[in-house]
């Protein structure tokens, strides 16, 4: 893996202030660096065992944005490894769940198989191999309408995400 982390507009406007860091790309670094010290070991050690094993991520943790507030994101992707078992790519979604988060307990978890999942989180794992494909085959339109499915999917995984909590609170 390059260690670049490539954003859109969204993600970029939370985390990096910095017009140039979004050209140039991220670095491991530079997002560690926004999710709340709390959170980071935490995250970072997942989003690691979860690459070397080709593994989905979800999580749910809080970053410090780019004007310096705490706000609480849901993070969703996929690592993809090479030929020889090493990490080459990972992709996925962050969305913003500020107003939608319950209490200062995360939810976190590894999906250790597809199969055990939610049909949802399913879809956005698939989905988001679409949109790799649609990226390398040059189709903006359908980029555009891949990536608003992506932003769906994510939110309706954030419901979930309450109405769990919300069930183990009671």
């Amino acid at each position: 893996m390059s260690d670049r982390l490539w954003s859109d507009d969204y993600v970029h406007g939370t985390l990096w202030a910095s017009a140039e860091q979004r050209a140039r790309g991220g670095t491991l670094a530079d997002f560690a660096a926004c999710i709340h010290p709390d959170d980071r070991d935490a995250v970072i050690a997942r989003m690691t065992a979860n690459a070397s094993q080709g593994a989905a991520f979800i999580a749910e943790f809080r970053v410090r944005s780019a004007k310096g507030d705490v706000r609480w994101v849901l993070a969703r992707g996929r690592y993809e490894l090479d030929e020889t078992g090493r990490p080459l790519r990972g992709r996925g979604i962050l969305l913003d769940i500020t107003g939608a988060h319950l209490s200062e307990v995360s939810y976190d978890q590894r999906i250790e198989a597809p199969q055990a999942c939610h049909p949802l989180e399913r879809a956005a794992d698939q989905c988001l191999s679409v949109r790799e494909a649609i990226a390398e085959a040059g189709q903006p339109f359908l980029l555009k309408l891949t990536d608003m499915l992506l932003l769906e999917l994510g939110r309706c995984l954030a419901v979930l995400a309450r109405k769990e909590r919300r069930s183990r609170m009671n």
